[in-house]
């Protein structure tokens, strides 16, 4: 069973990217949280704003963004969870310095990687937390045939 301070993230992160609807009825009503969704909206734009920065600073020497946008982005991150692209980055970038970087830094920068694959944002920041993270279902579809 999930500890109080799981179920406090699933809830944050569902109703910040209001995914969840409400139906007419009262079982409808006190239906768990659905999980959040990126194109939905589950970043700012402040968050992509440091993002961008972060990226920049730390990852432009060796990654150009056209990289991680359009098909390949959304063949490669389609259905998966922020927390999949969020721990791949954490895990191995910089590549000078694995885990160099806050969590927080981490989340910008998976937040900036939204921004750039038009993922809309929303009011609240992706979280930087493992749980919380995988609780956002990333939705990128192709814009092109494969």
């Amino acid at each position: 069973m999930p500890d109080k301070q799981s179920r406090r993230i699933v809830t944050v992160v569902a109703v910040t990217v209001l995914t969840v609807l409400v139906g007419p009825t009262a079982s409808a009503q006190n239906a768990p949280a659905a999980p959040a969704q990126a194109s939905r909206g589950a970043y700012t734009d402040a968050q992509a704003v440091r993002g961008e920065a972060t990226y920049r600073a730390n990852c432009t020497s060796c990654h150009a963004t056209s990289a991680y946008t359009g098909d390949a982005f959304a063949r490669a991150w389609d259905s998966r969870t922020a927390f999949d692209l969020f721990e791949l980055i954490r895990t191995t970038m910089p590549i000078d310095n694995p885990g160099r970087l806050s969590r927080e830094q981490y989340a910008d920068i998976v937040a900036y990687l939204f921004k750039l694959n038009r993922l809309p944002a929303g009011d609240r920041p992706l979280p930087a937390d493992d749980e919380g993270l995988k609780q956002v279902r990333i939705e990128a579809k192709p814009t092109s045939a494969p």
